[in-house]
């Protein structure tokens, strides 16, 4: 074992109530159904720091969000003083009402007061509560305190061999099949699919897997993929590969303008997905999702600053890219960044498509679409929508601050309440968020102090989640890093969910790895570290051979500063490598990595996998200073659907 993890010490925590139930004093308030109410609480304890609630929810529809709101040590009722319920049994045989409920640990804000329950029917726009106002007291073991970060298993260092040969621009290599294989699924070869768009996984109707029915264009995936297009095309000597690549990135602008004036749009431009004929999937589903308006409007406005640079005509720019009020069937950027504008302060679902709610992903990847949206319009000489994306992105920088927990020494991932006992309140959307939704502005970027207090939380969580964590090497020796998930609590195995069915994601793994060489890369061009007491446990685990101190600072040049950034490197050689180790022989990623046997799970040929693969391999080819990697792999050029 590498060692106990905090996440590990939360799961042995949130059953504190049980082991210890004889000290628990449990509060039973009633033992029947409401006659005169849809939701009423059951029975509650708060013991040991944890909290255990049943509700009786009556089953008036299928979608539901039942909350319990609860005041902290402080008496102070905030979004974080909110635990989100779970289903847990239907109750009789006539599926009128259902048990719901949460065992979760809520020491780190501590409880005095239960408010109110209320129960939101989504589906026929009912909502239902009930006031409480119960003084709550402590009942079995002490309340514990948080705990430190484990100690590092290992201690890698510095660029490896084995990462370069499974990056190289070489046929046979990774990076070659996750380039040809996410090219694949963009204007994938399906009967009646449109240009433009991108197919999230080759996992649906059409393909020899069919479940999970991944066979729709997500506009996140799609604007993220399009991204990864965007920067070949920026790269690309080759006139024939550069050509591919602009005419795909036009195809997706039309294709967003098309899904952004779909008749069928049920919440505006939040709407998430849609089928391969680019229209709108009308089914229920986890609507808006406030972050692919930003996304899809960031990844044209670096299309067409580089089309532009290389000559491109400023007319066409404003008929097929940006002016949406003139050529609102072709030129999506305009309204894509006014509804983000507009619409940032309204809570809307996570890129896990699971909590409405304000989310860190979500309010950074809008920011970024803001600040960088208002240099575009100010340079197509639209200086009122130029005004109104900066003021809109000066407001929204002030609420990120929110995110920030002391209590809990991480960023929050989002400023809302648990979602299905996910109590560790971690959540690796926190690292996405930067990797997407860093401006190069200093809000937010890799080398902050809270986001790498984060980073560490985040990945040190998953060591005692998953089995094959256990496996800290590869058959050569070298340093396998931590399989990463999308959070700690995580039911979803791939195709259902289940107890302890979360799986690490090749997506999030990579993304750690990206992580690493972006913040290496990052202290390597401003050559200073300067640690802080909130940092300082980041150094320890990543860098502890560099014995970096709080409240100093260290020059480029410097043994120590030397020392952390080989540190950095070795640990995304290491997240990397753990990619490479559970990547089947014939290169094809799915979504996920199972949990016990580490074999590929989930949605076969997953688009955001390999694009994953590649911004890793492109924030690692910028580390080593290898200019001409990404211009060799551009060069490439599609060798089908072009």
């Amino acid at each position: 074992m590498r060692g106990g993890s905090w996440s590990g010490w939360l799961a042995g925590l949130s059953v504190l109530g049980r082991v210890f139930g004889q000290d628990c004093e449990v509060h039973t308030l009633r033992n029947s159904v409401p006659t005169n109410r849809k939701v009423a609480l059951q029975s509650y304890s708060y013991c040991g720091g944890t909290l255990d609630v049943t509700v009786y929810t009556a089953n008036v529809n299928y979608n539901k969000i039942v909350e319990l709101y609860y005041t902290n040590r402080q008496n102070e009722s905030t979004p974080l003083a909110v635990v989100s319920l779970n289903y847990q049994s239907s109750i009789g045989t006539d599926g009128k009402w259902e048990y719901w409920g949460a065992n979760t640990p809520v020491y780190t804000d501590g409880i005095t007061e239960l408010l109110n329950l209320t129960y939101q029917a989504t589906d026929i726009g009912q909502t239902y509560h009930q006031i409480l106002n119960i003084e709550v007291e402590p009942s079995g073991k002490p309340e514990p305190t948080l705990p430190k970060p484990p100690a590092p298993y290992a201690r890698p260092q510095g660029f490896s061999n084995d990462i370069t040969k499974f990056l190289a621009v070489d046929d046979g290599s990774e990076a070659e099949i996750a380039f040809t294989n996410m090219f694949a699924n963009i204007n994938p070869a399906i009967d009646g699919a449109a240009k433009g768009i991108v197919v999230a996984a080759r996992s649906g109707p059409s393909y020899p897997q069919k479940i999970p029915d991944y066979e729709y264009n997500w506009v996140r995936d799609e604007s993220l993929t399009m991204n990864v297009v965007e920067t070949l095309y920026a790269a690309a000597t080759n006139k024939k590969a550069k050509a591919q690549y602009e005419k795909i990135l036009f195809q997706y602008a039309t294709a967003r303008a098309t899904e952004q004036t779909d008749p069928n749009l049920q919440t505006g431009l939040g709407e998430p997905k849609f089928y391969l004929n680019n229209t709108i999937f009308t089914g229920p589903w986890g609507r808006p999702q406030n972050d692919g308006p930003a996304t899809a409007a960031t990844t044209l406005i670096d299309f067409a600053n580089d089309y532009l640079a290389k000559g491109g005509s400023m007319q066409t720019v404003k008929q097929q890219i940006y002016d949406s009020t003139n050529n609102p069937a072709r030129a999506p950027v305009q309204k894509d960044l006014l509804f983000v504008a507009s619409n940032w302060t309204t809570p809307s679902f996570d890129l896990w498509e699971e909590e409405s709610s304000d989310h860190f992903y979500t309010r950074m990847v809008q920011r970024r679409a803001l600040v960088l949206g208002a240099d575009f319009a100010t340079k197509m000489g639209d200086s009122s929508t130029a005004s109104t994306l900066s003021s809109a992105a000066d407001a929204l920088t002030a609420t990120l601050s929110q995110f920030w927990d002391p209590n809990r020494r991480i960023l929050l991932y989002e400023y809302g309440p648990v979602l299905k006992d996910k109590s560790s309140y971690l959540d690796t959307a926190v690292i996405l968020g930067i990797i997407h939704g860093y401006a190069h502005d200093g809000v937010y970027g890799y080398t902050n102090g809270q986001v790498q207090a984060t980073a560490l939380r985040i990945a040190t969580s998953f060591i005692d989640v998953y089995p094959i964590a256990n496996d800290t090497s590869d058959s050569s020796g070298k340093v396998l890093g931590v399989p990463i998930g999308r959070y700690p609590e995580d039911v979803y195995n791939g195709t259902g969910t289940e107890i302890g069915g979360g799986n690490p994601w090749y997506l999030c793994t990579a993304a750690f790895a990206q992580y690493m060489y972006a913040t290496a890369d990052e202290y390597s061009t401003t050559r200073s570290i300067s640690v802080t007491k909130v940092s300082k446990p980041f150094w320890d685990y990543f860098a502890p051979q560099a014995k970096l101190q709080a409240g100093k600072t260290y020059k480029s040049g410097n043994k120590q500063f030397l020392q952390a950034i080989s540190g950095l490197t070795g640990w995304g050689e290491a997240f990397m490598r753990t990619v490479k180790h559970y990547t089947p022989s014939d290169g094809r990623l799915a979504e996920e990595i199972d949990r016990d046997s580490g074999a590929p799970q989930g949605a076969a040929d997953l688009t955001w996998s390999y694009a994953s693969v590649l911004t890793a391999a492109f924030a690692r080819a910028a580390l080593r200073g290898e200019d001409g990697y990404m211009s060799d792999l551009a060069n490439l050029g599609i060798k089908a659907n072009s």
